[in-house]
């Protein structure tokens, strides 16, 4: 699965009053990350990609390390004018073991601010995303009826 690990750091209060990351955190890593794996994307002028659908299941606690946490990102879907993204979250320890955090799962779209709509995804941005293709996010529930 190709895949780009995007380090993200982390600040003391990104913590909560119950001493773990707030959820809400979890958002900043993944767009931070998101942001960083698809700078080609948004490199047309007049352009971006928007986020209109985000999930995230929860796994594991996370408290402050000054190491900050590691954030997977890869394309799991690409349509006309959108794709979906996955992603994990995670630390990494000093025997190099890796503890998941969070996995999410992102909508985005790609859209004109000249037209204030959405536009295709253009050849040159299909093969960029086609580069970090992999499979659909492994939810331990689904909230999806199917």
């Amino acid at each position: 699965m190709p895949v780009t690990t995007v380090p993200v750091a982390m600040r003391w209060s990104d913590m909560d009053a119950y001493g773990h990351v707030n959820n809400t955190e979890f958002f900043r890593y993944t767009e931070q990350a998101r942001i960083e794996a698809l700078a080609v994307v948004k490199a047309r002028p007049d352009t971006g990609t928007l986020v209109v659908r985000h999930e995230v299941e929860y796994l594991v606690p996370l408290t402050y390390t000054s190491s900050g946490v590691l954030v997977d990102v890869w394309v799991t879907h690409v349509g006309g004018a959108g794709f979906d993204l996955g992603y994990e979250v995670a630390t990494q320890d000093e025997a190099g073991g890796r503890t998941v955090h969070a996995r999410s799962a992102s909508t985005m779209v790609m859209y004109s601010f000249s037209a204030a709509a959405p536009r295709r995804i253009s050849a040159e941005e299909r093969e960029f995303l086609a580069r970090l293709d992999g499979p659909p996010v492994q939810f331990r529930r689904s909230t999806r009826q199917g």
